[in-house]
C-alpha cells in the first residue's frame, strides 16, 4: 500500500512539473514574440523627432527657392525652374506638421533670411575689385610705363642713388660722383590721367687728376663738391587704350623739366686754367641749365607671364642766349615678369639720340652722340601699399654713366584725396 502511493505521488510530481515547463515555454515564445514587435515598431519620440527634421529641411529648401530666385532675378539670369518644381513636389509629398511639431520645428530650424544680403548682390564686383587691385600692385614696375591710378589716389615715393662716371681729356682724367635723394608724387587727377611731380636733391664731387701734367702741383688733384636743388620735373600722363587682345596699353605722356638746378661749368671750364696755377678749377653742375619740353609715347603688352613694354618720345631743350645744347629723341625697350605675387623683376634698354651741340646757331661738329645704358630692377611689395626697388645701371656708350644704382621706396595711401575742380 505504500508503496502504490509513494508511485500515485511520483506520478503526480512528474505531470505538475511537466505543465509547469510546458507553461513556461509559452510564456517565454510569448515574450520573444512581443519584443519583436516592439523591435519593429519605432517609438512615438523617435517619430516625432524624425519628423520634425523633415520639416525643417523642407523649409530649408524652399527658402533656398526663394533667395535663388531673387537673387537671379536680380542679376537679369533666368530662374532654375525645373529644379523649384521638383523641391516643391517634395514638399508636396511630405505631411503637414501639427502645432507642436511647428512649434519644435522652428526652435531647432535656423530662420532663413528672406532676402538675400546686399553682399551678395556686389560679390562678383567686390571680387572684380579685388583682381584689379592686385595687378595694380604687381604692375609696379610698371608705373613710368602706364596710368596705375584712379582718381584721387596718391603714390610718394622716395629714392637714394649714387652715381660713377669717368672721362679722359688728354691729358686729364676727369671722375664725377654723385650722391641724391629725391621724391616723386604721383596723383591721379581722374581715372585714367595721372600728374607726377620730382624733387631731386644731389651732392656731387668733381675731380680731376693732372698728374701726366708736365707740370704737376701739390698731389696733381683738383677737386670741387657742390649740393642742392636738382632740375624739378613733371609729367602728364593719359591712358589713352586699354590693353584688349591685340592691342597694347597705350599712354601718352608730356613731359617738362626745370632748369633749377645751380649751373656750372662742367667741362668747358676744366679746358681753361686758372690764373697762377698750372691746376683746372672743377666747378660741379647740379642741372643741365635749360629748360626741357617734350612728349613721349608708351606701349604695354602682356604675353603671360612676360610683360613687354617701349616707349618713344622727343624732348625738345630750349636754348639761352648763344647756346643751344640740342635736342633729344629718348626710347626704351624692355620686359618684366613677376616671381610670385610679391615679387617682380625687369629689365630694359634705355637710351638718347643727341643733337648736336650750337652756338651761335652754329653746329659744333663731334658734338652730337647716343647715349645708351642697361637697367635691372626688382620690384618686391614688403606691405600693403609699401614696396622697396633696388637697381642697377650700366652705361653701354661713351656718353652715358659708367655705373648708376640706388633703391626706390614707393607708397601708395589707401585713402583717396579727389579735387574737388575734377569731375
Amino acid at each position: 500500500m505504500i508503496k502504490k502511493s509513494v508511485v500515485f505521488i511520483c506520478g503526480v510530481f512528474c505531470l505538475t512539473l511537466a505543465q509547469s515547463g510546458v507553461s513556461h515555454a509559452r510564456t517565454k515564445s510569448k515574450a520573444a514574440s512581443s519584443a519583436a514587435a516592439v523591435q519593429d515598431t519605432v517609438p512615438r519620440s523617435e517619430y516625432e523627432k524624425l519628423k520634425q527634421e523633415v520639416e525643417a529641411l523642407k523649409a530649408t529648401v524652399q527658402s533656398l527657392i526663394e533667395n535663388e530666385t531673387w537673387a537671379r532675378q536680380s542679376l537679369g539670369q533666368p530662374e532654375a525652374r525645373p529644379v523649384q518644381q521638383q523641391a516643391q513636389k517634395v514638399a508636396a509629398d511630405t505631411p503637414e506638421p501639427n502645432d507642436e511639431t511647428a512649434t519644435a520645428q522652428a526652435e531647432t530650424a535656423a530662420p532663413p533670411p528672406s532676402r538675400v544680403s546686399p553682399e551678395m548682390g556686389l560679390e562678383e564686383g567686390d571680387r572684380q575689385k579685388e583682381a584689379e587691385e592686385a595687378k595694380r600692385e604687381l604692375d609696379q614696375f610698371l608705373r613710368s610705363q602706364k596710368v596705375l591710378f584712379k582718381k584721387g589716389d596718391l603714390q610718394v615715393e622716395f629714392s637714394a642713388t649714387y652715381a660713377q662716371d669717368t672721362v679722359e681729356i688728354a691729358p686729364y682724367k676727369y671722375k664725377a660722383r654723385a650722391a641724391g635723394a629725391g621724391v616723386l608724387f604721383r596723383y591721379g587727377l581722374i581715372d585714367d590721367l595721372e600728374l607726377d611731380i620730382s624733387v631731386p636733391f644731389t651732392f656731387q664731387e668733381l675731380e680731376l687728376d693732372t698728374r701726366n701734367q708736365l707740370i704737376v702741383n701739390r698731389d696733381g688733384f683738383a677737386r670741387r663738391d657742390s649740393s642742392g636743388l636738382g632740375d624739378v620735373s613733371g609729367s602728364l600722363r593719359w591712358g589713352a587704350l586699354h590693353e584688349d587682345g591685340l592691342i597694347p596699353e597705350t599712354t601718352l605722356s608730356l613731359n617738362v623739366k626745370s632748369d633749377t638746378g645751380r649751373e656750372g661749368r662742367g667741362l668747358a671750364t676744366l679746358l681753361r686754367p686758372s690764373v697762377g696755377s698750372n691746376l683746372l678749377i672743377v666747378d660741379p653742375s647740379l642741372g643741365t641749365g635749360f629748360w626741357n619740353i617734350g612728349g613721349s609715347v608708351s606701349l604695354v603688352k602682356t604675353i603671360d607671364p612676360v610683360v613687354l613694354f617701349g616707349s618713344l618720345g622727343y624732348n625738345a631743350v630750349l636754348e639761352r642766349g648763344r647756346y643751344d645744347p640740342g635736342d633729344q629723341i629718348p626710347y626704351s625697350l624692355g620686359m618684366g615678369f613677376s616671381l610670385n605675387d610679391r615679387v617682380s623683376f625687369s629689365t630694359s634698354l634705355n637710351g638718347a639720340a643727341v643733337r648736336r651741340y650750337k652756338i651761335d646757331g652754329r653746329e659744333i661738329p663731334g658734338s652730337g652722340g647716343d647715349i645708351h645704358s642697361l637697367n635691372l630692377a626688382v620690384t618686391v611689395q614688403v606691405a600693403k601699399g609699401l614696396f622697396v626697388e633696388p637697381f642697377v645701371n650700366f652705361g653701354l656708350s661713351e656718353e652715358a654713366t659708367d655705373f648708376f644704382a640706388g633703391v626706390n621706396v614707393p607708397y601708395r595711401f589707401d585713402e583717396r584725396y579727389p579735387l574737388p575742380f575734377f569731375r
